[in-house]
């Protein structure tokens, strides 16, 4: 180097994002039976909207199927970074609407997103974490992902992380069938997420096959009762 010159330093861009500007989310493979297996984690499959949650700086983006902008649909939800522990962050989960009850509506939540009111309570059921601190989770296990959702989201009245459980697909598959709910969502522990089709790393069971409901012990129907949002 000529001189006394020194070499240029570049100052790093402190206001670069961090976080992608949208995400491919994962798709789950439809199977027709629910199951056990305790290398899945089992929860209902909400009657609701995919949703992305981007949280960056303090600022929440929403990414959802077929809308522009979702938080336009859905203001309440912009208290949703304060019930975060660090900044950075990317949650996957179901956007709703719930009734008077606390119970999902998807009449009130087609409403809301065609721009026909704003009847309901919004909610999201956060499942998934995709992104904290600015640091990709996407590689890790889904029960490592898991368990830092659960840490880095507070629960709230409006946004929580779903309750969930391993391993018992056939009675949580009966209790929600009683609560009326159709699907069941089974997320495989030791599955990394990606884009497009998860094959067996994440699956949608119905509650109910061929009409048929087999009698069981239901230990679990308590804590099933209380999945829609407390507090609302």
């Amino acid at each position: 180097m000529a001189g006394n010159q020194l070499p240029l330093s570049i100052p790093p861009d402190s206001a670069a994002p961090r976080l992608p500007a949208r995400i491919s989310p994962m798709q789950a493979t439809a199977i027709d039976a629910p199951f056990d297996d305790p290398g899945y984690l089992f929860e209902p499959w909400w009657p609701g909207v995919r949703g992305l949650v981007f949280v960056e700086g303090g600022r929440l983006r929403l990414q959802a199927e077929g809308l522009n902008d979702a938080l336009a649909c859905l203001p309440e939800l912009a208290m949703l970074p304060r019930q975060l522990e660090v900044d950075g962050v990317v949650i996957d989960g179901t956007l709703l609407i719930l009734d008077g009850t606390g119970r999902p509506d998807a009449h009130l939540l087609r409403r809301r997103l065609a721009g026909r009111g704003r009847a309901g309570r919004p909610a999201f059921v956060a499942s998934d974490l995709l992104f904290a601190e600015g640091t990709s989770f996407t590689g890790r296990p889904f029960r490592a992902r898991r368990r830092r959702l659960e840490q880095v989201l507070r629960a709230g009245d409006r946004v929580i992380v779903g309750r969930a459980y391993e391993g018992d697909g056939l009675l949580m598959a009966d209790a929600l069938r009683e609560l009326g709910v159709e699907a069941l969502s089974a997320r495989q522990l030791s599955a990394r997420y990606r884009a497009g089709s998860a094959g067996a790393a994440w699956l949608r069971a119905p509650t109910a096959v061929g009409g048929a409901e087999v009698q069981r012990a239901r230990p679990l129907l308590a804590l099933i009762q209380r999945l829609p949002l407390e507090g609302s």
